[in-house]
């Protein structure tokens, strides 16, 4: 996908704002599903699997977003 790398930067940069403006208990919660959301998908190489973390990363830098709003 070439806009899979486009999307991990983005999501990336958003998420390090929510990080550095989040409490404790909020870090620790982004800290791990953007954790699970970049490991999983070398954990398991399903093309299908692929896409569900590609959508959840997306959704996840939404979520990122709308927290820091």
């Amino acid at each position: 996908m070439p806009y899979e790398q486009l999307v991990n930067i983005i999501v990336l940069i958003i998420f390090i704002v929510a990080f550095i403006t989040a409490d404790t208990r909020g870090k620790i919660i982004l800290a791990l599903i953007m954790a699970l959301l970049f490991i999983l998908p070398f954990m398991f190489p399903f093309p299908v699997f692929r896409w569900v973390c590609f959508v959840g990363k997306a959704i996840f830098g939404i979520a990122c977003y709308f927290y820091i709003k």
